[in-house]
C-alpha cells in the first residue's frame, strides 16, 4: 500500500506578521537607546557649556583686577622713569614710587573644566566647532599671560629686590645709601621694569578680549 504524504499549511501571513514585529520591536529598541544616548550627550554638553561661563566669568573678574592693579602700578613706574631721566633727584616721591617695584599682580585662571573635559575625552560633545576653537584660544592664552607674569616676577626676584635690599630699610623705606637713587644701575632697573611691565599689561589685554569673546559665545550657548 502506497503511503499518503500529508502537506503541512503554513499560514505565511501571520509569520510575516510576527517577523515584522520583531524588525519593529528591534528598529525602535534601537531607536529609543540612541535617542537616549543623545540626551544623555546633550545634557553633558550642556554641564560643561555651563561650568565653561562660570569659569571664565570669574577669570575675566580675577584679570581685570589684576589688569588695574598693573596699569596702576605702571602709572607709578613712569612717573619714577620721568624723575629719574630728569634728574630730578630731590623729588620726595622717590621713596614711595620705588616701593611700586616690589608690588606685582598675579593672576591665577581657573582652567578645572578645560582640565576635566580634556581628560574625559568628551570635548567633542560641545558640537559648535567654532566654540571650541575659541574654547581652546583662549586657555592656550592663559598660559602665554602667565609666562608673561613669570618674566616680571623672575625680574623682581633677580634684580630689583637685591638692589633694594642693599640700599633701602624695608621697614621704613628710608635710604641706607642716600646716592642710590644716582646710581645708573637703578635708573637700568627701573627702565627694565617699565618694559616688562608693559609687556605684562598688553598680555593681560590680549587675554581680556579673548576672555570676553568667549563669554558672549558661551552666554549664547547656554540661552
Amino acid at each position: 500500500m502506497k503511503k499518503v504524504k500529508k502537506k503541512l499549511s503554513i499560514d505565511w501571513k501571520s509569520k510575516s506578521i510576527d517577523l515584522l514585529i520583531v524588525i519593529i520591536g528591534i528598529t525602535t529598541a534601537f531607536q529609543l537607546n540612541n535617542l537616549n544616548e543623545s540626551n544623555k550627550s546633550k545634557a553633558h554638553e550642556k554641564d560643561y557649556l555651563k561650568s565653561f561661563y562660570v569659569e571664565n566669568r570669574d577669570n575675566e573678574a580675577n584679570l581685570i583686577a589684576a589688569l588695574k592693579f598693573s596699569e596702576s602700578n605702571k602709572n607709578d613706574i613712569d612717573t619714577l622713569k620721568y624723575i629719574l631721566l630728569s634728574k630730578n633727584y630731590a623729588d620726595k616721591r622717590i621713596k614711595i614710587l620705588t616701593a611700586s617695584m616690589m608690588g606685582v599682580a598675579n593672576y591665577t585662571p581657573s582652567i578645572t573644566t578645560m582640565e576635566n573635559v580634556t581628560a574625559s575625552g568628551e570635548f567633542e560633545l560641545i558640537e559648535d566647532i567654532e566654540l571650541r576653537k575659541q574654547i581652546i584660544l583662549t586657555y592656550n592664552t592663559y598660559n602665554v599671560t602667565l609666562k608673561l607674569e613669570s618674566l616680571l616676577s623672575d625680574y623682581i626676584n633677580k634684580y630689583v629686590t637685591p638692589f633694594l635690599f642693599e640700599n633701602i630699610r624695608f621697614s621704613n623705606l628710608s635710604p641706607i645709601n642716600s646716592t642710590f637713587i644716582k646710581d645708573p644701575l637703578f635708573e637700568n632697573i627701573v627702565i627694565g621694569y617699565e618694559v616688562l611691565l608693559t609687556q605684562q599689561i598688553k598680555g593681560y589685554q590680549d587675554n581680556l578680549e579673548k576672555i570676553k569673546l568667549l563669554n558672549n559665545k558661551l552666554t549664547t550657548a547656554n540661552k
